[in-house]
């Protein structure tokens, strides 16, 4: 049983995990990730691969479609961190040509102010970019934390 056996997407088999087990749907993703990410790590292997190899393994549909929907996680998450990564580049390139300009002599007073809002308007709008990014970024497992200010005053 190959990637390519299954007629349905990792979208889909997360839908079908979370259905099928809406108490636990996080667990049976779990196991999938750890098992994903230690074949990774073991052989060298992508995370395709190391999906491929874990149902060479273990052969069970049932917990192939959990591991495809922990596959599905794991690489929206790659991939959102990397473009988090690329913008956060493109804030620090930025911030780098507004400390140039800071540091500027032969630039006028009008420029630098234009400039200089221009460039924190760019890295305002990255921020924003990111925080899209951030919201879209899979969540497993939620806890309530109970902020209690003031407690030993």
């Amino acid at each position: 049983m190959g990637l390519s056996t299954f007629t349905y997407t990792g979208p889909e088999a997360l839908e079908m995990i979370k259905n099928t087990f809406p108490k636990t749907w996080e667990k049976e993703i779990e196991e999938g990730d750890t098992f994903i990410k230690a074949l990774m790590n073991m052989y060298h292997l992508s995370a395709e691969m190391a999906f491929e190899k874990y149902l060479r393994l273990n052969g069970s549909p049932a917990k192939g479609i959990a591991t495809l929907a922990a596959l599905h996680l794991l690489l929206e998450t790659s991939k959102t961190s990397g473009e988090i990564k690329k913008i956060q580049k493109d804030q620090l390139e930025y911030g780098n040509q507004l400390a140039a300009l800071e540091n500027a002599t032969h630039i006028s007073y009008d420029d630098k102010k234009t400039l200089r809002s221009f460039y924190l308007t760019k890295q305002d709008e990255l921020q924003k970019r990111i925080n899209v990014l951030i919201l879209k970024l899979p969540v497993r497992g939620t806890e309530t934390i109970t902020v209690q200010t003031g407690l030993f005053d």
